[in-house]
């Protein structure tokens, strides 16, 4: 940001405003640092980065409007995250003097509950108390309040609270995540699926499938834990999925994830209806509509999002309802239906296809948590970064679900009869409360509204995030761009190996006019071009110069709605996605609005139409609930157990594998731990074909319905064939990476080169001001980044392998962000040019010809990324 820290500030000034307006200024912007902190510190349910992107897009919208954060900070926050706004903060004592008064203003805090905000504002010191005395009359500790209403002194120990769970070392934080995350809603369904079989057998079933999703757990675990990305909390599970598999096991996941949401979300809706039905006088279908409503409330207002230290929380109390209820159940434990045994070939009794239906759908779908090891990690990684804590963290997290199942079944199936479970259309809960008593009615309503409402709370923000990802139309947001120290990049949906990169800076005004440079990015070529222009520009005008850019929709056009020699506030119109690289600079003369009422009509119509489309699967899962209530056909745990076969065999089984074997061909990082039996090639082939012939058992012999059989070999012959084409396309191939890692800004820099997800030798020349250096290493220290001219590397490659070359800065806000420099790739007859600050730090090429040379170079910053 643009201050004079030297600048001297005298009473007049403050009487006059202008301090009070520098100050509030900078407490906006601070606010708005933190609120974007917090918005990216909860648990996101999206499987890319878009949601993600479009939310720090928002953030920027609205500093350049001058209008609240789309989430406000309390001083809670502001306190937690002091360190991380400390940068914003200017070293003039008499503005810091300035940003407490406008904070105490704001803000009720007591002296020793902010001991992060002092330090940052430099409150303890004696030149800021003095300043403050000249500005006001009064003392600086007058700003603190003496004591706290009730309601403030509750945020606070919820604050110390949520900090102190958020805190626990991380093999603990790892397994009350993986608990939390991957507790499902089909063990409320379970009792019944089982019924017909027995509670014994159920048991040993469950541990079967236990440990075998144990293990897929820990190759996802592996696998995130291999990623630089997830290690420096950039990543999304998508991303993961495209880096390792590619793009075709990227769509196969989205698929995959689409159908399994869309029927939990079903199973929510007729299993909570059905349960309040139960428990009260209002039909099951008049509380599929409430619920929808509150649903939709929800939705629309983006509470989605949830903190680490509720989903611990809600974890909890779901653990310990079940308990108390298992303890109540244990008491009406009936020896007969304990010892039921009802297994086919076992006194001659037939084979029944419909009862193993219903026992391994609802089986597998207690385990759906493996598309949320990527959220977990994102946390873990950062505090520890050898994976170890991660892995036996899920390890630990899915065994205790499976011991907790056990419980759950020889409890229920043990107090009620097989023939009374085996004919309900809910929940486990109804019959329960019929043997047990009333209080199963008071516990089981406060369950099955947690469980299930959190179930469809995650599937819904799913869901919507999966459509707004195929939505063409993006919110066309108004950004402010500083003169030279930002830059908004554009991309198209595909591979972004392949699509152009278009960066646009703003360079100032020249003649009445703004002036712009566009960096593009396009097939192995740098491409800088200046443009002016008053108000309007589309890249129609750049078509006759690069027609390779009509390959890809680059549809792109710049409005501008204020422009002054600091800054420009721009609007960019692009189908293409779109993120700010750059600092925030503080303008204090900048008007707050720069919309026309007509422009706010279009944008508001614009967000409602991209609104609706995205919530249209949960209209349809709505109307499917209405639809099943008024023809008598729903039921909770068929819908789970077509959810576990179609969904859970892809995510729970066979992808987990499919990464686990791609990771350790192309991952950055090698764990602390790795399991002996994961490395067995039977292994992999096992789980891989156990799954597959899941699917193609029930498309064949066990489900009746045309469809249903159907979709399961549509699935089975779609995952073989994806893998299929996944290995043709080097999905299973080796690669070598070439990373820059600066360890916080102006820290600890290194490059590290790897191989096949081992670390590789290679011949380095770093070239400095002073001197060149040679080295024959696969850990390199830079000494002195800033001072770094150029570095070079002779790459012994093979053919058909693939060079990942990526750049980057880990500090210690929430997520790393890219270096910029400038990378030369030669390869057999090839010589690519690339500019890292365009493609986030990150390259990939395949590798046609033995051997590789590499050279970056380091431009001069023209702005700082934070």
């Amino acid at each position: 940001m643009s201050l004079d820290d030297d600048e001297l500030i005298s009473r007049e000034e403050v009487l006059a405003g202008l301090p009070a307006k520098r100050a509030n200024t900078l407490l906006f912007l601070l606010e708005s640092r933190t609120a974007q902190i917090v918005a990216r510190s909860r648990m996101e349910f999206s499987l890319t980065e878009q949601a993600a992107s479009e939310r720090d897009l928002a953030f920027l919208e609205a500093f350049a409007l001058g209008n609240a954060p789309p989430l406000h900070p309390t001083i809670q926050h502001l306190e937690r995250y002091a360190e991380q706004w400390t940068t914003l903060v200017p070293e003039n004592p008499r503005l810091k003097a300035a940003i407490a008064h406008a904070l105490s203003q704001k803000y009720t805090f007591m002296y020793q509950a902010v001991p992060n905000i002092r330090a940052t504002l430099g409150l303890d010191e004696k030149a800021v108390q003095i300043a403050y005395l000249r500005l006001y009359r009064k003392q600086l500790l007058r700003i603190f309040a003496s004591k706290l209403s009730l309601i403030e002194q509750w945020r606070w120990i919820t604050a110390a609270i949520a900090q102190r769970l958020e805190s626990l070392p991380p093999f603990w934080l790892a397994s009350i995540l993986t608990v939390a995350l991957g507790l499902p809603q089909a063990f409320l369904a379970l009792p019944i699926a089982v019924a017909d079989v027995g509670p014994l057998a159920t048991i040993a079933f469950i541990v079967i499938i236990g440990i075998v999703n144990t293990l897929t757990m820990a190759c996802m675990a592996e696998a995130v834990g291999r990623s630089g990305d997830f290690r420096y909390g950039n990543s999304f599970i998508k991303q993961l999925v495209s880096n390792y598999l590619g793009n075709t096991g990227s769509f196969i996941l989205s698929i995959a994830v689409g159908i399994r949401v869309f029927l939990i979300a079903l199973a929510c809706y007729i299993g909570l209806s059905v349960t309040m039905a139960n428990f009260t006088q209002i039909p099951a279908a008049l509380w599929a509509v409430l619920l929808f409503g509150a649903g939709l409330y929800l939705v629309s207002r983006k509470s989605l999002n949830f903190t680490v230290a509720l989903m611990v929380l809600l974890a909890g109390i779901n653990v310990s309802l079940l308990l108390i209820l298992s303890l109540l159940s244990f008491r009406h434990i009936q020896l007969e239906n304990l010892l039921y045994v009802n297994l086919p070939f076992l006194d001659g009794k037939p084979f029944q296809p419909w009862m193993l239906q219903r026992i391994l759908g609802v089986s597998l779908m207690l385990y759906f948590g493996h598309v949320y090891v990527g959220e977990c990690g994102k946390l873990i990684l950062p505090r520890d970064p050898s994976a170890v804590s991660l892995i036996w963290g899920s390890v630990a997290g899915t065994a205790f679900l499976t011991v907790l199942f056990c419980i759950w079944v020889l409890a229920v199936n043990g107090a009620i009869s097989p023939e009374l479970l085996s004919g309900q259309s809910g929940t486990a809960l109804e019959p329960l409360a019929l043997e047990v008593g009333a209080i199963v009615t008071i516990l089981g309503a406060v369950l099955v509204t947690l469980l299930l409402g959190m179930a469809w709370l995650r599937s819904s923000s799913l869901l919507v995030n999966l459509a707004r990802e195929w939505l063409p139309a993006r919110p066309q947001r108004i950004l402010r761009l500083p003169r030279q120290q930002g830059m908004l990049i554009l991309h198209p949906n595909g591979d972004l190996s392949c699509v152009p990169h278009i960066g646009v800076t703003y360079l100032g005004l020249e003649e009445a006019q703004s002036k712009f440079r566009l960096d593009i990015q396009l097939s192995g070529n740098v491409h800088h071009i200046d443009i002016a222009f008053a108000k309007h520009w589309n890249i129609k005008e750049l078509l006759h110069q690069f027609p390779d850019l009509r390959k890809w929709d680059t549809r792109l056009s710049l409005e501008v709605h204020s422009a002054n020699d600091d800054s420009a506030c721009i609007q960019a119109i692009s189908p293409m996605l779109l993120v700010y690289e750059g600092g925030l600079k503080a303008d204090y003369n900048a008007t707050s609005k720069h919309q026309s009422q007509t422009q706010k009509f279009w944008q508001s119509l614009l967000n409602q139409r991209r609104f609706f489309l995205s919530i249209s699967p949960l209209i349809l899962v709505f109307l499917l609930t209405e639809w099943l209530f008024l023809a008598g056909t729903q039921s909770f745990t068929s819908i789970l157990a077509f959810a576990g076969v179609l969904g859970n065999s892809l995510v729970g089984g066979i992808f987990p594998v499919l990464l686990l074997v791609s990771s350790r061909c192309k991952g950055e990082l090698i764990p602390g731990v790795v399991f002996k039996i994961l490395n067995h090639p039977f292994f992999s082939v096992g789980v891989y074909s156990l799954f597959l012939t899941i699917l193609l058992v029930h498309g064949l012999f066990i489900w009746e319905n045309p469809l249903a059989r159907i979709s399961a070999l549509f699935i089975a012959v779609l995952s073989l064939g994806a893998t299929l084409v996944m290995k043709y396309y080097g999905a299973f191939t080796s690669r070598v990476v070439v990373e820059l890692r600066e360890q916080n800004q102006g820290g600890r820099s290194v490059f590290t080169i790897t191989a096949g997800g081992q670390p590789k030798t290679a011949e380095v020349l770093l070239g400095y001001a002073e001197g060149e250096q040679h080295y024959q290493a696969a850990t390199v220290e830079v000494l002195s980044l800033s001072s770094l001219k150029y570095a070079t590397f002779r790459l012994p490659t093979q053919r058909k392998q693939e060079l990942r070359v990526w750049t980057h800065r880990s500090n210690s806000q929430i997520n790393s962000k890219s270096l910029p420099a400038f990378v030369e790739v030669q390869n057999g007859n090839q010589n690519m040019q690339f500019d890292l600050k365009l493609s986030n730090g990150r390259v990939l090429l395949p590798l046609i010809s033995d051997g590789c040379w590499l050279k970056f170079t380091f431009p001069e910053p023209s702005f700082s990324v934070r």
